[in-house]
């Protein structure tokens, strides 16, 4: 990476790690006899799977030993990306220690409140404080339904060249149909029922093969997110609903499985969020059984119904 290019980066990484302690400072300015600790979004609104921040802080008695939620706390409706953790400030026996926290969401609620605690350290126990809620709004970002896109029709039509011999064609045709009659008549029903699971499995196999091949290579985003479409697409035709158009959730309450809970969430966070699990290739297997789950139920009901 080139010299002033690498400036650049940490140029920025710095002004925005100053740019949040600004921001808590004159959020906490106005509550220095406060109780409770003051927790704020430091925006108003956010992307799904794109980080914003939330800063949480804390006045206290300068003899209290206190301690801000770590990876192991449940952020809910959010997920921890990073923490950026202050120098505690000491001025008129009061003490500031705050935090600004990464956070991440993948909830498609509009509106999603948030609270975190401090932990302050007694004699016997530990005693939980939490700051008030505070709101952050999700963006909108497709305003455009499938339902009003439309496709153009082609209706140029092929010249055809004209036939000469017309008796003697009728006279083919007449025969292959005669043929073709009887061998319906005697195995129509057994023919069209194989041809029509000949059809259906090779398809299958098609995006088993094709599925395979993504997920063998190099699992960044962009593979998975290719994958994952591929998935919904065949689901789609499997059972004839519209998992193109499914969040994560509504394909969980459709089809109930905690792996598949798992797994569709390690993937949401590789896409949205570009952090890669170490157990994505688990994850994308256990989609891959999934549709095949579905296959063969659908298999053996297009068997015994055809």
């Amino acid at each position: 990476m080139p010299y002033s290019r690498y400036f650049r980066i940490n140029s920025f990484a710095a002004i925005r790690i100053w740019y949040s302690g600004v921001i808590v400072f004159c959020l906490i300015l106005s509550h220095t006899y406060a109780q409770k600790p003051v927790g704020r979004f430091l925006t108003d609104s956010v992307e799904l799977g794109r980080p914003f921040d939330y800063a949480l802080s804390y006045y206290h008695s300068p003899a209290d030993e206190l301690f801000f939620p770590d990876t192991s706390y449940n952020f809910y409706p959010f997920e921890m990306v990073r923490r950026n953790y202050f120098t505690t400030i000491t001025n008129k026996n009061r003490s500031l220690d705050s935090v600004v926290y990464t956070l991440v969401t993948f909830d498609i609620t509009k509106t999603q409140k948030f609270n975190l605690p401090v932990y302050v350290l007694g004699k016997r126990d530990c005693t939980t404080v939490f700051a008030d809620l505070d709101s952050v709004f999700l963006k909108e970002m497709i305003k455009t339904s499938a339902d009003s896109l439309k496709l153009k029709i082609d209706t140029k039509l092929m010249p055809l060249e004209q036939q000469v011999n017309y008796p003697k064609i009728i006279g083919y045709l007449l025969g292959v149909i005669g043929v073709l009659g009887l061998i319906y008549a005697f195995f129509g029903r057994r023919i069209e029922k194989q041809y029509r699971l000949f059809l259906f499995g090779r398809k299958h196999k098609d995006f088993v093969s094709n599925y395979r091949k993504i997920i063998r290579g190099t699992l960044d985003s962009s593979n998975i997110g290719k994958a994952l479409v591929m998935w919904k697409e065949h689901l789609e035709w499997l059972e004839n609903r519209p998992y193109t158009s499914y969040t994560s959730k509504e394909i969980i309450n459709r089809l109930p499985s905690e792996s598949l809970e798992e797994s569709l969430h390690d993937v949401d966070t590789a896409i949205y969020g570009g952090i890669l699990s170490t157990h994505m290739p688990i994850a994308m297997n256990v989609l891959l059984d999934k549709a095949v789950e579905l296959y063969r139920k659908r298999r053996a009901e297009l068997a015994i119904n055809s």
